[in-house]
């Protein structure tokens, strides 16, 4: 049964999935468990007017109104738009317009609604790859209209992030000339008004679209209060826009200095490696010292696997991973507006899971990542040098070098005085990418279970009371609402011998300290029942087994195993073997997983029983220490500092620890952790509650979502325990987590560490072989 009722709230922003901004009836309703309450509220803005702009001398012309109905097909077909609020679409007004167009620039356009066919082409001839139609100028303001309704949605909180699929596409249009398919730049105008009418002070644009957006550059070329950040073809020069300010070297004027950041593609090719090494090693960092209130995204999908402008071999499902990267910052208030994108079944499948990125649905599954090109890491490089004195995350950097990169502008030929409007697309034959592209659709499983996360605790032996009575329960809900809580169970004599080898079970039930090694001569189900070690995993290991028996049937995509208070002394294990070992060897088992992630964030305790199926990722912070690298399944990272500051932890994560992630590709995660205030251990580290959100964060991208946080022990019920739990649920429904702070963190202590452990594992690992 659902129970509803309505509330009128008053004027107060929470980026929760519940509440409106402004005096608003918000509906609310508590469903049963095997329901999720935990959408994130997406805004769509869609129109069939986007329709009527077409080239009416040129069938085969590459803008054209397939663009977007291809788009909103397969949306339809995933069930997309049905999810998401419908905000309305509007006309921009002049006074918009001219924010960032020049008054002559709007009317010589509203000129052309009633000339003929013959009239239009020769004035589209006079702009480099444009076409007008009748239609253009009213579809244009449509286009930006929408765009600024959608971000004054997002701004005011009737949604917390959002899709605008729109055309014309805006990014190449100049204050006061058409270009590349654009006459209205719909990102701009949209930017700016959040700038002009609102409290926004300041924007992330995310140009990913493989031409350069030279317009949006220039808009806000001397604004600090934009950082405009675009991926694009470049090859010094020779490709559309042929531009020598595309360069990396091109860094902003004035105030606006540091805050234009280019990072050219000189080669073709470019994989989701190359990409996902762009988003991990400049944009994440660079993004996080921003600190953008918001993000808006240029979202072209001519970088997609077969588009013919692009010659990329970027996959759909790696839009969704940097969507989901980006929604880990600015809490979630991300916004992509459609730009180009030619290659209509790549651009449409491309489109569709950005949405569903948007939606909060886990990614799919990338093929696992290699050794980024050498090309991208040159443009990296580069990047980083001009930039180093601008930002702090680059000072420091594992890829700074000193010496001058060399700048090569291999563009030379003047513009005409008219431009072709004719067979400048001949139709291209994409029967092999549709069958490559048909593949990739078939194998990608789009798993989203309805609940996103359920919480478990250990199986009291000497309590009877619900979970749902308890403290650190009754913490999360005050915070983020009904969580799903899992039924508890004990583990069975069965589970023990399935996960455990006869010498493990002989190790276990032979310590002195336990039973004699006389009355364990035989091992049988006897033995083990009457062993302390076995009652003790007996009453922990149970609900760390249920979660994921529910993540692989389907019922959750991701759970917290939290620990009941413990009374063991501070030198006594709490067991002798990682329970988290025991969980992954039973999903390999009863599941047939090939590659397990287990992650320790402050401290090495993994004990040996372990296999070539399980990836273990320790930290501690002995440089250098007795502790070796136990090959290629278990990666020690020293780090020499008792306590990590946040832009350490990011360091650290970005250029070490997903690079690695992405490279294994795991079918499941578990972060295994030991949530007190006070490490006491000397190879602990202390993490912050928010260092633990967005450690998940970043990790859930993978696996499907399929993401496990177990509590190793409670030994106190502490705020800092409680937070840490908190950040934790946030992360896995997709609610917004607090922001890190990487301001003058940074040093050469920092880079020496990083550049020791990398040297330690770069054999194994061709994703560090840069």
């Amino acid at each position: 049964m659902i129970t509803t009722y309505f509330v009128l709230c008053c004027k107060f922003y929470a980026a929760s999935t519940l509440i409106y901004l402004q005096w608003t009836v918000v509906y609310c309703c508590f469903v049963p468990n095997h329901t999720s309450v935990y959408d994130i509220m997406t805004g769509v803005i869609y129109d069939d007017n986007f329709t009527t702009h077409k080239c009416l001398w040129d069938e085969n012309y590459s803008e054209n109104p397939q663009r977007y109905t291809s788009v909103l097909d397969r949306c339809n077909s995933l069930g997309l738009i049905d999810r998401c609020i419908k905000i309305s679409s509007r006309q921009a007004t002049k006074e918009e317009l001219v924010s960032k167009h020049t008054a002559e620039h709007i009317d010589l356009l509203k000129s052309t609604e009633h000339y003929n066919e013959e009239k239009l082409e020769k004035f589209s001839s006079r702009y480099d790859s444009i076409y007008v139609h009748n239609s253009t100028y009213r579809q244009s303001l449509l286009a930006a209209g929408s765009s600024i309704e959608l971000v004054k949605a997002v701004v005011d909180g009737r949604v917390q992030n959002g899709m605008a699929f729109v055309r014309p596409p805006g990014h190449h249009a100049m204050e006061s000339e058409y270009s590349g398919y654009c006459f209205i730049n719909n990102v701009a105008i949209a930017t700016q008004y959040l700038l002009d009418k609102t409290a926004t002070q300041k924007i992330l644009i995310v140009d990913w679209d493989i031409h350069h957006g030279q317009a949006t550059q220039q808009m806000f070329y001397e604004d600090s209060r934009v950082l405009y950040f675009s991926i694009h073809r470049y090859e010094h020069g020779q490709f559309w826009p042929n531009l020598r300010e595309s360069d990396f070297d091109h860094v902003g004027n004035g105030s606006g200095t540091g805050f234009n950041v280019n990072v050219p593609l000189n080669d073709t090719g470019m994989k989701n490696e190359d990409y996902m090494a762009i988003i991990h090693y400049l944009l994440i960092p660079l993004a996080t010292e921003f600190s953008p209130d918001l993000i808006i995204v240029s979202s072209g999908y001519d970088s997609a696997i077969g588009d013919p402008k692009g010659e990329m071999m970027v996959t759909p499902a790696c839009y969704a991973h940097i969507t989901k990267k980006l929604m880990s910052l600015c809490c979630g208030k991300v916004i992509a507006i459609l730009e180009g994108g030619y290659y209509l079944k790549s651009l449409a499948e491309s489109a569709a899971l950005t949405l569903r990125a948007l939606l909060g649905d886990p990614c799919p599954v990338i093929e696992s990542l290699q050794q980024p090109c050498k090309s991208v890491m040159e443009s990296i490089g580069n990047v980083i040098y001009a930039h180093r004195h601008y930002w702090d995350c680059f000072k420091y950097n594992v890829f700074y070098k000193e010496n001058l990169p060399e700048i090569h502008y291999n563009f030379f030929d003047e513009k005409p005085g008219i431009y072709q409007t004719r067979n400048m697309y001949p139709k291209i034959d994409t029967a092999n990418f549709d069958i490559i592209l048909n593949n990739i659709i078939t194998e990608t499983n789009l798993f989203n279970p309805k609940i996103r996360v359920g919480l478990i605790s250990n199986v009291n032996e000497h309590s009877n009371s619900n979970f749902k009575n308890n403290d650190i329960y009754q913490y999360l809900k005050s915070k983020i609402g009904n969580l799903h809580v899992l039924m508890e169970r004990q583990s069975t004599i069965e589970e023990f011998n399935i996960v455990n080898s006869l010498e493990c079970i002989k190790e276990i039930l032979n310590k002195p300290k336990y039973i004699d090694e006389e009355k364990c001569t035989k091992i049988n189900n006897e033995c083990i029942e009457n062993n302390p070690v076995f009652n003790k995993y007996y009453f922990s290991v149970g609900p760390l087994l249920q979660i994921i028996d529910s993540i692989f049937e389907n019922e959750i995509k991701s759970g917290i195993f939290v620990s009941s208070i413990s009374n063991i002394g501070k030198n006594e294990d709490s067991c002798t073997l990682n329970a988290s070992i025991i969980g992954a060897n039973y999903a390999i088992k009863k599941y047939f997983l090939k590659r397990i992630l287990i992650i320790e964030p402050n401290e090495n305790v993994t004990q040996i029983y372990s296999n070539d199926q399980i990836l273990v990722i320790s930290m501690d912070t002995l440089l250098n220490g007795s502790k070796t690298n136990s090959g290629n399944n278990h990666i020690n990272i020293s780090w020499s500092k008792k306590i990590l500051n946040e832009a350490e932890f990011t360091t650290m994560m970005l250029h070490l620890i997903l690079p690695i992630a992405y490279e294994y590709n795991p079918e499941l995660i578990i972060i295994s952790s030991k949530l007190y205030s006070n490490i006491n251990n000397i190879n602990g580290i202390q993490m912050t509650p928010i260092m633990y959100g967005h450690l998940i964060q970043w990790l859930s991208t993978l696996a499907n979502g399929r993401l496990i946080v177990y509590e190793q022990d409670a030994r106190d019920d502490s705020m800092y325990r409680k937070k840490c739990l908190l950040q934790c649920s946030k992360a896995l429904l997709g609610k917004p987590i607090s922001k890190l702070s990487l301001k003058n963190l940074l040093n050469f202590e920092t880079k020496d560490i990083l550049l020791n452990n990398i040297k330690t594992h770069r054999n194994s690992w061709k994703s560090l072989q840069f």
